[in-house]
């Protein structure tokens, strides 16, 4: 406890002693106003004086000299020597909040804050500044805690946001120059913890938060978040079942650590990242799945389907070529001309992880995605689940292994691999997961199949309609995937990217006479290492850096290579088994 310095200092009620530790502040209250600054206690000489409402540090142990008591001190003003703390029963100084001094003050503490002693009502605004709105109005000798400190250089103010014991937060002025202090220190500062809120698999959630914070101070917290405790202060957090999307509570990660109740109660430590997890809502059965699939490029554009007679192992339906069209026609040929389709965004069908690869030497279908959902084919096995393909990609979009929403853009298309030009190819797989691997199975017939549909329209080719270049086509599908913010392109290893003719995105919508198709495909059956986390194609020292550097994390990304949403030991262990696997060639 500080030791009281002087007699009836304002704060006395409260057992608080102005501090003499080196660095702890105070601040010149209004009847110290023009506080003389001396080289020495009792000296004669003046090195300047204070206006009320500074504030300093103290950079020593006080000394009793002439029957006053005085601090060594440096201020804000620049001012380095010492001050009397009072005279006549009369304090001239007020201990305050934080560390250093103005424009450097922080708040690397909790401090017990009470309004006074210049101020007999202070306003608590929503941001530290008088622009800002005023919430409410505390009255000399209200409390609180401040947390968090802003140096307002244009003013010369201190602001503090501050959770009051009423359960208000805002934002407080510690003081104004020439008029005193508003915002004393009003007890022993405490350690703050942090806790770090995100969620996976969801947005829009909204946890019950018991007791309210320092920093938010509400019961229900719209997440991510921040929320700011005293250090060993129980914590209970509360997360609903289903998310707004429909997907369901699956659990809590606490700095690596799963908890699968919905409350979670914990003792709040320095620093805490949680992780709140959900279980993205996808259809239920195959059926469901086949019938919203949604198509793979943006709302309005619409593309033509087509296949070929060798197509997919000479099983046209089973495999189905898209090309950009200007317009489309209800009868065959079904369009009225083709759009360059180079580098347009293609969208994930469905929720899901993504897979990215490239073909070995650039052949097949060259840079491709897998997105795998958790929708399990009709009399599969437990670890068998539905997934679809996209070819012939020139940029990745998504990182490899990284969950992915329904219209989240995956790559950008290209003619990489065996292909005549841009264009999509696309399929729909069955692909079994054993361990640390995925493989490619049998192909569903994705052409003519009335189970189907790609934004609600039936995905159809006719054989009584053939295109020249392209085989047979059938009627446009129009995408309905509303507009999107795409990432930065993620380069494969499959080169070279660009497409014939080295068309770019600032060409879009130029005239392409020529509609393209594949020339080589993938095998019946593939297999890809999960635990090549970087999607090159092997198991290497690159692949293990990326798992250590992840480790204890909870993420939906490719470093969690066994699915159950922390990077762990398991992940680390699978990467050590897989270790040089296709590393003498690309998968």
């Amino acid at each position: 406890m500080r030791r009281f310095i002087g007699a009836g200092f304002w704060l006395a009620c409260a057992c608080l002693a102005l501090g003499q530790a080196v660095s702890e502040r105070v601040g010149v209250v209004a009847a110290g106003n023009n506080l003389a600054v001396r080289p020495e206690p009792c000296s004669t000489n003046t090195l300047g004086t204070l206006p009320s409402g500074i504030d300093g540090a103290v950079q020593g142990v006080s000394q009793s000299c002439g029957g006053l008591t005085w601090l060594p001190a440096r201020w804000a003003n620049g001012l380095h020597g010492w001050v009397a703390t009072g005279a006549g029963g009369v304090e001239y100084l007020a201990p305050l909040a934080g560390q250093g001094v103005f424009p450097n003050v922080a708040a690397p503490l909790a401090y017990p804050v009470r309004v006074g002693p210049n101020a007999s009502a202070l306003n608590v605004r929503t941001g530290p500044g008088t622009e800002f709105s005023i919430l409410t109005t505390k009255s000399a000798g209200a409390t609180g805690w401040a947390i968090e400190a802003f140096n307002n250089t244009a003013a010369n103010i201190v602001w503090w946001k501050i959770r009051w014991d009423d359960g208000v937060v805002g934002w407080s002025a510690e003081g104004v120059r020439g008029a005193g202090i508003y915002l004393s220190l009003a007890g022993q500062p405490r350690p703050k913890a942090t806790l770090y809120l995100q969620v996976l698999g969801a947005t829009g959630i909204e946890v019950q938060v018991l007791p309210a914070d320092l920093n938010i101070g509400a019961s229900n917290v719209l997440l991510p978040a921040t929320l700011v405790y005293l250090t060993g202060e129980r914590v209970q957090l509360t997360a609903p079942e289903y998310a707004p999307n429909g997907a369901r509570f699956t659990r809590w990660v606490v700095n690596g650590e799963s908890f699968p109740r919905r409350t979670l109660t914990l003792y709040a430590g320095q620093v805490s990242q949680i992780t709140l997890i959900y279980s993205p809502r996808t259809p239920q059965t195959e059926e469901q799945f086949l019938r919203s699939l949604l198509a793979p490029w943006r709302q309005g554009q619409v593309w033509l389907p087509s296949t070929y007679d060798s197509h997919a192992g000479n099983n046209p339906e089973y495999a189905v070529d898209f090309n950009r069209l200007s317009s489309a026609r209800a009868t065959c040929p079904y369009y009225n001309g083709f759009l360059q389709d180079c580098n347009e965004p293609m969208l994930a069908s469905h929720a899901g992880r993504v897979y990215t690869r490239a073909q070995s030497g650039c052949t097949g279908y060259g840079n491709y995605a897998v997105v795998v959902s958790n929708v399990r084919p009709s009399g599969a096995g437990s670890n068998t689940y539905l997934a679809t393909i996209y070819g012939h990609l020139n940029y990745f979009l998504a990182p490899n292994g990284a969950y992915v929403e329904a219209g989240a853009p995956i790559g950008r298309l290209g003619s990489t691999g065996s292909s005549t030009g841009p264009h999509l190819h696309y399929e729909i797989r069955q692909v079994t997961v054993s361990g640390g691997t995925l493989t490619l199975g049998a192909r569903l017939q994705v052409l003519n199949n009335p189970r189907i549909r790609l934004s609600g329209q039936p995905l159809q080719v006719s054989f009584s309609c053939p295109i020249s270049g392209l085989g047979y086509g059938g009627p446009a599908i129009t995408g309905t995937a509303p507009a999107i913010s795409l990432p930065a392109n993620i380069e494969p290893p499959c080169t070279p990217y660009n497409c014939p003719g080295g068309l770019t995105d600032g060409l879009d919508g130029l005239p392409d006479f020529e509609p393209s198709r594949c020339e080589g495909e993938l095998p019946d059956t593939l297999t890809l290492y999960l635990s090549d986390v970087n999607g090159d194609g092997c198991v290497d020292d690159a692949d293990l850096l990326q798992v250590l550097m992840r480790f204890g994390d909870a993420c939906d990304s490719g470093e969690d290579i066994t699915w159950d949403g922390v990077v762990d030991d398991a992940d680390l262990l699978q990467v050590l088994m897989d270790f040089g696997q296709g590393c003498d060639g690309a998968h």
